[in-house]
């Protein structure tokens, strides 16, 4: 798979070198000095130039890309070099947004995903302050905030001991898995859960209070 980022700051050079050890890499960065370290840091082919000018996509050969991802500080950048990357053709275009707000108008112009790095670590603290952990958030306006939670059942809570049949769980969430030791199981009806286990849920962001109320004390 070939992919082009835009931006080597602390994200995209983390991805950078994450990615190109199984795939083709290409980053696009305007300073010169942090796409000269990043390219002594990975195999990553480094460009130095502006990710808003159709020159220097067209030296990363960004219409080869499968997947183009921009990662800026800067929300109007970000969203023009999804756009020229559009443009050209690639099929999957992933952006970085500061403000959350924008994730609508970003997917309306066929990006992809909007992701806010900031939202995702306050909803994991969120999540950790409250007695449950946030795994992963589906970043998608389309079908609402949806997240994956991953929850410890409670001894003594109101599901320790319950089959899973016998859970009100909210009607548009969903247990997707459950931790057995070191393995994951798919779960059915008759599976009793008991105190220390781990479930894996996928749930509306709106229920999640609900879903702490039965499996935390």
């Amino acid at each position: 798979m070939r992919i082009v980022i835009v931006g080597a700051g602390r994200i995209g050079r983390h991805l950078a070198k994450s990615m190109s050890v199984k795939h083709e890499v290409v980053v696009i960065e305007s300073d010169e000095k942090r796409g000269r370290a990043l390219s002594s840091e990975t195999d990553a082919l480094v460009i130095i130039g502006d990710a808003t000018r159709i020159e220097t996509f067209r030296d990363a050969e960004v219409d080869k890309a499968d997947v183009f991802v921009a990662l800026t500080d800067h929300d109007e950048t970000n969203l023009l070099a999804c756009v020229l990357a559009k443009e050209m053709g690639v099929p999957r275009l992933i952006a970085r947004i500061s403000d959350p707000t924008l994730a609508s108008t970003f997917e309306r112009l066929g990006i992809e995903e909007a992701v806010c790095p900031e939202t995702i670590a306050a909803n994991l603290i969120e999540g950790a302050i409250s007695g449950y952990h946030t795994v992963a958030r589906i970043l998608s306006s389309k079908t609402g905030d949806t997240i994956l939670l991953s929850v410890t059942v409670e001894e003594g809570s109101k599901a320790d001991g319950k089959k899973l049949s016998e859970l009100e769980i909210p009607k548009e969430s969903s247990i997707i898995a459950i931790y057995k030791g070191d393995s994951l199981e798919f779960p059915n009806g008759n599976m009793e859960l008991s105190g220390g286990q781990k479930v894996l849920i996928l749930t509306p962001a709106k229920d999640s209070d609900k879903l702490k109320s039965i499996f935390l004390k």
